[in-house]
């Protein structure tokens, strides 16, 4: 890690027509992971892509970025919460989020996902300069119904298990999930 302070024009600028999209780049074992617009359910299989990917590189640390992110939905919010478990593990690269926009700060904390990121100021990493111009769309790959049904239910019992009011708040979904998620092995 350098000292060198985060320059913001470095990063992009969060707009409401911001591309929904996962970036990627790797360089001097830092990897960044940027979230740009709307992020839902469609680009959680891209986002979990992006992210085994960064740990297969071996970096020192993974940095999330989220300064273009528009918005984000209960499904998004499970998956960094997933992410966010694993990362606490003893053997796992070190996960850190930057730039969360405090709307979208305001709903990981009302979900209690905030006490598993690990949230640091840019300024504290890495002058990611050469990671933002390195950056790459990240192209998950087609997700059939029930892999889609299978990440659904994933991310939400996951939040579910954070608290016992998201328990309540998302028992109704967790069930509806999981009959969807029955529906698509049932079928032929």
């Amino acid at each position: 890690m350098t000292d060198t302070p985060f320059d913001p024009s470095t990063s992009p600028a969060p707009t409401a027509e911001a591309p929904t999209r996962i970036l990627a780049a790797t360089a001097e074992n830092v990897a960044l992971v940027a979230v740009s617009g709307r992020a839902s359910f469609r680009l959680v299989p891209a986002f979990r892509q992006a992210l085994q990917a960064a740990r297969l590189s071996a970096p020192t640390v993974i940095l999330v970025d989220m300064a273009a992110t528009t918005a984000v939905d209960s499904s998004f919010m499970g998956a960094i919460a997933s992410a966010s478990q694993a990362a606490g593990k003893p053997e796992a690269v070190p996960l850190r989020f930057l730039n969360i926009p405090a709307r979208i700060l305001a709903l990981l904390k009302g979900l209690g996902v905030d006490r598993l990121m690990r949230i640091v100021p840019a300024s504290d990493e890495v002058d990611l300069s050469a990671l933002v111009a390195a950056l790459a769309p990240v192209e998950a790959g087609p997700v059939g119904d029930q892999a889609m049904a299978a990440t659904l239910l994933d991310t939400h019992e996951t939040l579910a298990r954070l608290s016992p009011e998201n328990l309540a708040r998302f028992r109704s979904v967790v069930e509806l999930l999981r009959q969807d998620f029955a529906r698509t092995t049932s079928a032929p």
